[in-house]
């Protein structure tokens, strides 16, 4: 904890130190009525005064009032008395504690100051003037009254003065920093907005932080060169063309032969010290080189890299103002070419980032905790892994996997135990996490042990805690002049009082801003520029810091904590259970990958990011992005309609058409075919799996047989090799059947016969019964009529009708033409005569 010792102590120390009495209530600066700030210091230097030294301070004063204002005078107090502790400064900083009141130089402003005019001033005094005592931190006020000495404006502030000490006390302190961003992708090729192309612009929070803590000059410039092809944007990670040591390696040509005997020597020298040359020649490889400035220990978010990576490497969607999107429906989106400023940084960050040790946390900094609370331990464990993947791909070099970064610094036993297993022994984190157990008076050094974890390996695990009150003051404003002199200033003496803590031994404060870092340029250089030159500061490198010495500090700390408001701020089951949705369906389209692949598994991480814990609707408009490209990825995975099928015999082939429309990935999938009606149609066999290549289609021939003519629909589906089907819909296919075929056409033959064969004997009796009674008619007509009276014709008499017998019968079926059957065997009615024009007898007569 910062505050380690109470305020009621803090006021009654510093009454007893500084007997100073209050200023009136009328000291008090009236607040701006136009926003403008009526006193603004700009510089204050040194930074650590000693007593050869002049304090200068300079700024300007504004008229915020409606009226002229005259003999405005700007003056400085201060305590000729330190303060006593840390919590002394937060305190006074304030401004509504005790007021020190020595006089200092003042700059009186003889110029009438109308309303909304300004005027600059400057102070400067001796340091020996001031009359302060030894090494320690002063109080400082700079304010400005009025000719009736109201005060119209105050800043608070410190002295931080050295003396005449040739050896002040000392304190060591180690830089992490930050390149870290929320995640920017939904799916990985649909950006939220093109924010990030501004953050590595050469102003932009990341390019600043990149050129600040280089500490070298850093080229913002994209020059003449394919960045590209530079970058190696398409290739392997250790096919980098910016990995220096190779590319020098082949470039050097052949080694020259006094070289490679220096070389020899040295090798035969190394094998005669032993093991001892070996530790020196690995420290030498391994050892970053960076030769001048203040080491850092870079931050990466590897999800951060990725997101810049994938910007630079080609053409992206942007979609425009994502918060509008409604639910279901497709955002409004512009496709945007590579971007040149991603691939400066890149440039730039491979180049400096190999000078320094890289530190990662998992892809995308997940919420882990929540993640394993709810038993979704699968996709904490893939944040290491494609986090490791990222950091090579954009950096050309891995992490250093000893250190761990948990969200917000703060961990529980369950992700201590899985950063364990993944191979980490410092933990990075936040005095919550390791809280002091003990009201004491001074600061204590960063390292603290922890206990063996499960996955723990043979080196002992150590927390690296932050300081509080320095990731404090690091976060404070500084977007102006003032607001950055008054922040260094803090910083300076902040260090100062942490320094002046008589403890003895060895201390390291560990600086580590927040993830989301934005500081002028002009602060980030002055913290790195009072680190290398303040004389109580040593800066020190955070992977050769040593674990605390037990004796000293065993029970400084408690055990490993995590706070209720953490857990309470985890990202909620619900929530989660929505990611597990759209998880569900990403296995359902790696399940019919033909590599073992797994394409959308950095956007489900990039969904379980700690950074929506408090951002529900950018989380939710994202969630939907990312489920609406799974299923447009499943859904090209697809089979193709075709036109109805018809069988113009009982049996016949269909073709059915299959197409993977993926670009990337080969897929291998089922085919399901079924009839709606197994009675009418059958399927015979065909190919049931197959695989299909990126962009190809495939033609599968579904035999089909029918037993009745008529419609019927055949169903055709995909399924995974589980038998899961991809798509929520098969696709019908009516099939018309519309002929039987020869088994048919000889059935029908069959059924005509033994209908003819049914008929026929029918037909012959009635024949001949009337055959027999047109031969009783005619002779009982010869007898009554007179010889030559017949009817020409044989017609009978009266006109009978001769298609019907006596009796009204009728006469039997006809033939074809509709004559009967007795007329082609001379039937009565044949008008058939000789040639002598005599009507010859009926024929058959008799019978």
């Amino acid at each position: 904890m910062r505050r380690i010792t109470s305020v009621p102590v803090v006021m009654a120390l510093a009454t007893a130190l500084l007997p100073f009495p209050a200023t009136s209530a009328s000291a008090v600066p009236a607040e701006p009525s136009d926003g403008a700030e009526p006193l603004v210091v700009e510089r204050i230097t040194p930074d650590a005064l000693d007593e050869k030294d002049t304090l200068r301070i300079s700024g300007e004063v504004t008229n915020t009032t409606s009226e002229s204002m005259r003999e405005v005078t700007v003056r400085v107090r201060y305590s000729k008395h330190p303060f006593v502790d840390r919590d002394a400064l937060d305190d006074f900083a304030s401004g509504d504690g005790w007021q020190p009141d020595a006089p200092g130089p003042e700059d009186e402003i003889t110029d009438e100051l109308p309303p909304g005019t300004g005027h600059s001033y400057s102070l400067s005094v001796p340091a020996e003037e001031l009359g302060l005592g030894s090494y320690g931190v002063y109080p400082l006020v700079i304010e400005a009254v009025d000719g009736d000495g109201a005060v119209i404006g105050a800043r608070y502030t410190f002295l931080p003065y050295v003396g005449d000490e040739d050896d002040p006390p000392a304190v060591d302190i180690a830089w992490v920093w930050p390149l870290m961003a929320p995640p920017q992708r939904a799916d990985d090729d649909t950006f939220l907005g093109d924010g990030l192309s501004t953050t590595v612009a050469e102003e932009g929070r990341l390019g600043r932080l990149l050129s600040v803590g280089a500490q070298t000059p850093v080229s913002f410039a994209p020059g003449d060169e394919d960045l590209v092809e530079l970058l190696g944007l398409n290739a392997e990670p250790s096919e980098s063309p910016l990995d220096e040591e190779a590319t020098a390696e082949e470039t050097a040509g052949p080694v020259p032969q006094d070289e490679t005997e220096a070389e020899t020597d040295d090798q035969d020298e190394g094998e005669e010290n032993g093991e001892e040359g070996e530790e020196e020649n690995e420290s030498e490889e391994t050892d970053p080189s960076r030769t001048e400035g203040v080491p850092v220990t870079w931050a990466v978010d590897p999800g951060t890299l990725d997101d810049i990576l994938r910007m630079a490497a080609d053409e992206h969607d942007v979609v425009n103002d994502p918060l509008t999107v409604p639910a279901g429906s497709d955002p409004d989106r512009e496709s945007v070419q590579a971007d040149v400023a991603a691939q400066v940084w890149l440039r730039e960050a491979r180049r400096v980032l190999s000078l320094d040790t890289v530190v990662a946390t998992p892809y995308a900094s997940p919420d882990l905790a929540a993640l394993l609370r709810n038993e979704m331990d699968g996709d904490a464990e893939a944040s290491f892994r494609i986090g490791r993947e990222a950091v090579e791909r954009a950096l050309g070099s891995p992490a250093d996997e000893r250190f761990a970064l948990p969200a917000e610094g703060l961990m529980d036993g369950a992700v201590h135990t899985l950063f364990a297993e993944e191979g980490a022994t410092r933990f990075l984190l936040t005095e919550d996490a390791l809280p002091v157990q003990s009201l004491l008076p001074t600061t204590p050094t960063a390292q603290a042990p922890l206990p063996v974890s499960e996955g723990d390996s043979d080196e002992e695990p150590i927390a690296l805690v932050a300081d509080e009150g320095i990731t404090e003051i690091l976060s404070m404003p500084t977007d102006t002049p003032e607001e950055t002199a008054l922040a260094l200033r803090r910083f300076v003496a902040e260090t100062a009082m942490i320094a002046g803590e008589n403890v003895g031994g060895d201390r390291v404060i560990v600086a580590s801003p927040d993830s989301g870092w934005d500081p002028s340029r002009e602060f980030a250089e002055g913290v790195l520029a009072a680190t290398d030159e303040l004389p109580w500061l040593s800066a020190e490198r955070l992977d050769e810091i040593e674990p605390p010495a037990e004796e000293e500090w065993e029970d400084v700390r408690g055990s490993l904590n995590y706070p209720d408001r953490a857990a309470e701020n985890e990202l909620g089951s619900t929530y989660l259970g929505l990611v597990e949705d759209v998880s569900r369906d990403v296995r359902m389209f790696n399940s019919i990958l033909v590599e073992d692949e797994d394409p959308f598994r950095p956007a489900l991480v990039r969904l379980e990011s700690v950074h929506w814990r408090d951002e529900e609707a950018v989380a939710g408009n994202m969630r939907s992005l990312v489920m609406a490209k799974v299923d447009d990825g499943l859904g090209d995975v697809r089979i193709i309609p075709g036109e109805d099928v018809t069988l113009a015999s009982r049996t016949g082939i269909t073709g059915i058409l299959v197409a993977n429309d993926l670009e990337d990935q080969s897929v291998y999938v089922h085919l399901s075919v079924f009839s709606e009606n197994a009675e009418r149609l059958s399927i015979g066999e065909y190919d049931t799996h197959f695989e299909i290549a990126p962009g190809a289609k495939t033609t599968v021939y579904v035999p089909l047989s029918a037993r009745i003519n008529g419609r019927t629909v055949v169903h055709a589906s995909l399924h995974n090799s589980a038998g899961e089907p991809i798509n929520s819909q098969a696709v019908q296919l009516p099939v018309n059947a519309t002929g039987l075929g020869t088994q048919a056409l000889l059935i029908s033959g069959v059924g005509a016969l033994i209908l003819i064969a049914a008929l026929a004997p029918r037909a012959l009796r009635r024949w001949i019964v009337r055959r027999s009674r047109a031969a009783a008619e005619a002779e009982r007509a010869a007898g009554e009529t007179p010889e030559g009276d017949t009817p020409a014709g044989g017609a009978s008499p009266e006109g009978a009708d001769e298609d019907t017998d006596a009796d009204g019968a009728d006469p039997g079926p006809r033939t074809e033409g509709g004559d009967t059957p007795s007329q082609e065997d001379g039937a009565p009615g044949d008008d058939t005569r000789t040639p002598d024009g005599d009507t010859a007898p009926p024929r058959g007569e008799g019978s």
